[in-house]
């Protein structure tokens, strides 16, 4: 009898000493908000980003290219940028209040007093950008543009994050011919 209750609290020891870590309060993958963009075409950066002002969360890409533009559909119709921690980055973050994103991401000088809570940063995957051109006419055509991010892997205070698969959005251009 002492044997099985020892056995007994042996397991609910385990069960309560066992811990999945830090489990974040809204899913990455659930930005219902439009996807906006940036850039500062002397150097090069580039930035969409989505923020979720409910929960106080954004979620921005920004990358470097010599090529890209934000209003030009390239040739093959596909992109496709790798991801690192310092030029081509994925970054997810938690603030302590509302924020702008065009004041936030598209400023040279970010605001003052953003209180950042959390940060998780890519360290691996990659973005596919695709183009597909949705309506044209005589003088113009118009493109949707969809960024989807693949394999990434999000790391940041004792955090890892995986997610195989994470459409960050998609919006539309129109050029002239």
């Amino acid at each position: 009898m002492i044997n099985k209750t020892i056995h007994i609290l042996i397991i609910c020891l385990i069960f309560i000493g066992c811990s999945e870590g830090d489990v974040l309060q809204n899913d990455i993958a659930n930005f219902t908000a439009s996807l906006e963009h940036c850039s500062n075409s002397d150097k090069n950066t580039f930035v969409f980003y989505k923020i979720n002002p409910d929960a106080n969360q954004s979620l921005s890409f920004g990358f470097t290219s010599t090529t890209f533009e934000l209003t030009t559909a390239p040739e093959e119709l596909q992109l496709t940028i790798d991801l690192n921690t310092s030029t081509n980055t994925l970054i997810y973050r938690e603030f302590g209040a509302t924020i702008n994103g065009a004041s936030y991401f598209c400023a040279s000088v970010p605001p003052a007093g953003i209180n950042i809570t959390r940060e998780l940063i890519s360290t691996s995957g990659n973005a596919e950008v695709i183009y597909k051109n949705i309506k044209e006419t005589d003088t113009d055509i118009t493109y949707s543009r969809t960024i989807t991010l693949k394999d990434i892997t999000f790391n940041g205070d004792g955090i890892s994050i995986r997610q195989e698969l994470l459409e960050l959005g998609n919006d539309e251009f129109t050029i002239a011919k």
